[in-house]
């Protein structure tokens, strides 16, 4: 009978009932794989934007439009804070609509985004660095030793009759609104992909590939950021103007330079549109579909309200449906547990997506592009790996919802053991200066210096023997004006400094480090599939989209809220220098950490992070009751087909 179906409806042709149109000149492409490659590449393109250029940009954006730190919080914030407001709405009503469409105007909203955040750069002209061009030879402050009292007059009185820098700033300022415009549109576009778009894959698959779908799926998630992290990365060491690129007498490490934040989002853009247009040639459900929804065996908790919506056909058409789902959803221990997981695994990964290249940094004393390349790579292994691994353990093996759980289990435990690495560290030189700034005028030769730390200008003796944090902390009197500093009164005459930071030394540590870090992140992403795979399957299937919605709400408001505000107040308070005002007074951020306090405070919050995971998950397996018992445990075919029974788990 199945054969003398499919022979009534050749592969090419949709059945009425399960497509939007009859066979087409799209109609090739209504398959699953082609499916995912759609959705695939609106994840890549999400996070590439979202997680890749805007993270890369927000320091270029603050120098370029004179934007505060405070400013920029705003613009990170916006997107998330739009997702929380419009996630339910999306997930409850796009779930019984085409969320194909829904998909495709998400996307859509992303490629105007990206085109309104880089247009500041075409409208503003020009970028000129207003720190620029004053000081000793109009040539920028020069942070040296002024023994002289009169020299310090002269200092002041010249920054005294600087041109108010301030000037044109408002007008600058007010550039602000087009990144709010651009990241409101990104959170509007954002709210379909990770409810709708894996909600929509999954029901066109068969339950046992379902695993195998969502885990290519997150791959190219993973992916995403880490191509927007490392190319946004390599733009920013384009000047931002091309035209003035080979005018200009600035170098990326300059503290004035701004590169090329723009570039990525501008060819963003259109990719966007093209993932849109991609996404609107699939119908509202794939050939097919109907019979894979027919062979599923409902796995939902008991409590999770299958016995209601199986009577009401018309559940979701009235207002008050929307509460009595929420109540259902609510009601599912299963659910409302793997959510706590999902919030303490996002405060993680958000954090370390945001800290970890500034970890390595002050860990092992590398540049801040090393670090950011080697995060990036790291990341793209890591989380690669175990993304397609997690996917795939859950095809091959054909796990019901209890096997994925205690898979995470196991997965948290081994994550919880390899975060230890964060631990190693390369040792303190001895050519690096353990000046102590505060005490730094107890020294005989540099107490007439007033060395302060209003600003790190690190500088390396010629020698690569000895860093200190500035000119002056050096005794340096004389500026060459090429980024060499002479006369140092603590050092022999011929002494001469370079700007910058000594080369650091390749340490064995380091090795052992990256390993380490590509085995962390590979087990933290190895249980995300598989507990996604359960929290789809305990809720009944109509409930999915609106569980994804609830979900996401729940990890953004208790998981990406606060992951950058807690791992940065980890950093905050391992600080050993700050950067000060004229008078002394804390004015702005740290210049250097405490590395070994700051290895130890990060190690314990992630340690209770992942005994929170854990818990959690042993709570969602605990409190699990399909709501058919019977089916379950007599297996034969099973809820997905397992071959595992139960009791061998």
């Amino acid at each position: 009978m199945l054969k003398l179906q499919e022979e009534e409806n050749p592969p090419n042709v949709a059945v009425k009932g399960k497509s939007d149109k009859p066979g087409g000149m799209f109609a090739s492409f209504h398959k699953p794989a082609w499916l995912l490659l759609a959705v695939s590449c609106a994840t890549f393109m999400q996070g590439a934007i979202t997680d890749g250029f805007v993270n890369t940009s927000v320091t270029s954006i603050e120098r370029r439009f004179a934007l505060s730190s405070t400013h920029s919080g705003i613009i990170v914030s916006l997107y998330f804070f739009t997702g929380v407001f419009v996630n339910l709405g999306v997930a409850y009503v796009g779930g019984r609509g085409h969320k194909g469409r829904w998909l495709s105007a998400g996307m859509v909203l992303y490629g105007v985004g990206a085109f309104t955040y880089c247009l500041p750069h075409f409208l503003s002209g020009y970028y000129h660095d207003s720190q620029r061009g004053y000081g000793d030879d109009g040539d920028g402050y020069s942070s040296i030793c002024k023994l002289e009292p009169s020299n310090v007059t002269e200092l002041t009185t010249s920054e005294d009759q600087i041109p108010d820098s301030t000037a044109g700033v408002n007008e600058v300022s007010n550039y602000l609104y087009f990144f709010i415009v651009a990241q409101i549109a990104f959170g509007l576009g954002s709210a379909p992909i990770y409810t709708l778009g894996i909600v929509y894959l999954d029901e066109n698959v068969s339950v046992p590939k379902s695993g195998f779908y969502l885990g290519i799926l997150y791959t190219s998630a993973t992916l995403g950021p880490a191509v927007g992290y490392i190319m946004g990365g390599v733009l920013l060491r384009f000047y931002t103007d091309f035209r003035k690129a080979d005018i200009i007498m600035m170098t990326p490490d300059d503290p004035g330079w701004v590169g090329a934040w723009w570039f990525g989002m501008l060819l963003a853009s259109p990719v966007a549109i093209g993932a849109a247009l991609f996404l609107s040639i699939f119908p509202k459900e794939l050939p097919g579909t109907e019979e894979i929804r027919r062979a599923k065996v409902s796995v939902a908790h008991q409590r999770g309200g299958e016995d209601i919506l199986s009577t009401r056909s018309d559940f979701g058409e009235k207002p008050e449906d929307f509460f009595l789902a929420m109540k259902l959803l609510f009601r599912n221990p299963t659910m409302m547990f793997l959510n706590l997981v999902f919030c303490t695994e996002g405060i993680i990964i958000v954090g370390f997506a945001a800290f970890l290249p500034k970890l390595v940094e002050t860990l092992f004393g590398q540049t801040s592009s090393f670090s950011a390349t080697l995060v990036g790579v790291t990341v793209i292994c890591g989380g690669c790996s175990g993304n397609f691994i997690g996917g795939w353990l859950v095809k091959r093996y054909r796990w019901d919802v209890r096997s994925n759980l205690y898979f995470c289990i196991c997965a948290c435990f081994c994550s919880m053991a390899l975060m230890t690495g964060i631990l190693l560290r390369c040792p303190h030189e001895s050519r690096v200066s353990t000046l102590d700034l505060e005490d730094s005028g107890s020294i005989d030769c540099l107490s007439g210096c007033s060395c302060t730390s209003v600003d790190h200008t690190p500088v390396c003796s010629d020698d690569g023997m000895y860093e200190f944090f500035s000119p002056c902390h050096a005794g340096c009197t004389h500026d060459f004006k090429n980024n060499t500093y002479g006369d140092c009164i603590c050092f022999p005459e011929e002494t001469v400094f370079l700007k910058g930071r000594c080369e650091a030394q390749w340490c064995p540590q380091l090795y052992f480090f990256t390993f380490g870090l590509f085995l962390t992140i590979m087990f933290a992403f190895l249980p995300f599939i598989p507990a996604l795979h359960a929290s789809l399957r305990c809720v009944p299937e109509s409930q999915r989209s609106l569980s994804l919605g609830l979900s996401n709400v729940i990890c953004k408001i208790f998981g990406s809220f606060p992951a950058p505000i807690l791992f940065g107040a980890i950093f905050d308070s391992t600080c050993s220098v700050w950067q000060t005002d004229a008078q002394g007074n804390r004015n702005g951020s740290c210049w250097l950490y405490d590395a070994d306090k700051l290895s130890w405070r990060m190690l314990v919050l992630i340690e209770l992070l992942k005994m929170a995971s854990s818990l959690g998950v042993m709570m969602a397996v605990y409190l699990y009751v399909p709501v058919n018992l019977q089916t379950e445990e007599d297996e034969g075919e099973g809820e997905e087909g397992s071959a595992i029974p139960l009791k061998t788990v």
